[in-house]
């Protein structure tokens, strides 16, 4: 939840989306390398695993710019919450294939957390834009997959070999569109410098948990305890960036968070899953 507000410090100090993916990444590749060089792990996967991790990395270059770019181009807390549709996409697409079954529950936390987003971006002084809005969606998208083919295409196991993997193809395709563009910045000011800095410090940390998290409980029960992250991003930037939702949008973001609670909440408890 930090990241985002550390990366809109970042673009305030005149850096943008792309540098900041570039340079995070990069942080998080190096960052995993140290973690399985320290611990004795292999870094090297059955042909197999390492083609589905390269190619989960490139998809997570859509997920995370997708994200940042809509970060950079709205308030955080509304690019958060739209970006959050990707529950209710998981829930879908869940239903869709069988897997499981349309609930009552679910399907009326589906719509409550589809009006509660209309009241957040269509109500209030901190406006979206179409642009931020399109990234977001894309960005949510992009995660859904993620998510699902992390917890379907790999086994149990130690996750750090194969985030080191979608970490390298992430960060060549980032290297390669920043060597490309010529757009690559790094901001002005301390206050820029230290959203930067701190965003390549937030990110190694959270997309290693994030992982090694979907591969010990699955991607539903992680998607229900990541609800924390809109509750960081609505709080930081109102105490950070001075962006503070108004009652409607407040009443809102309010049912979007109940709808994924609802939605997401298991029905045996939560520490016997565990």
């Amino acid at each position: 939840g930090s990241g985002a507000i550390l990366a809109k410090l970042a673009y305030l100090g005149g850096s943008n989306a792309l540098s900041v993916m570039t340079a995070r990444t990069l942080a998080a590749l190096v960052w995993l390398l140290v973690l399985l060089r320290l611990s004795g792990t292999r870094l090297t996967l059955p042909a197999p695993l390492r083609k589905r991790a390269l190619a989960l990395g490139c998809l997570m270059c859509v997920n995370t710019f997708g994200l940042y770019n809509a970060i950079e181009h709205m308030p955080a807390p509304l690019a958060m919450l739209n970006f959050y549709i990707y529950p209710m996409i998981v829930t879908l697409v869940e239903v869709l294939s069988g897997r499981e079954s349309l609930q009552p529950r679910k399907a009326f936390a589906l719509v409550l957390a589809f009006s509660g987003l209309m009241l957040a971006l269509n109500t209030g002084s901190l406006r979206p834009t179409a642009a931020g809005i399109a990234s977001a969606t894309i960005g949510a998208l992009a995660f859904t997959a993620i998510l699902v083919l992390s917890a379907r295409l790999f086994p149990p196991g130690d996750s750090r070999p194969r985030t080191a993997h979608m970490m390298a193809s992430a960060a060549l395709v980032f290297v390669a569109a920043s060597l490309g563009s010529g757009s690559f910045t790094l901001p002005h000011g301390t206050l820029g410098m230290v959203g930067f800095v701190g965003v390549c410090i937030s990110f190694p940390l959270s997309v290693t948990g994030l992982f090694m998290s979907v591969g010990r409980i699955g991607a539903g029960q992680v998607a229900l305890y990541m609800n924390v992250e809109p509750l960081t991003v609505i709080g930081l930037s109102a105490l950070v960036l001075g962006q503070t939702l108004s009652g409607l949008q407040s009443t809102g973001a309010a049912m979007v968070l109940a709808a994924l609670l609802l939605m997401q909440w298991p029905a045996r408890p939560l520490r016997k899953a565990a």
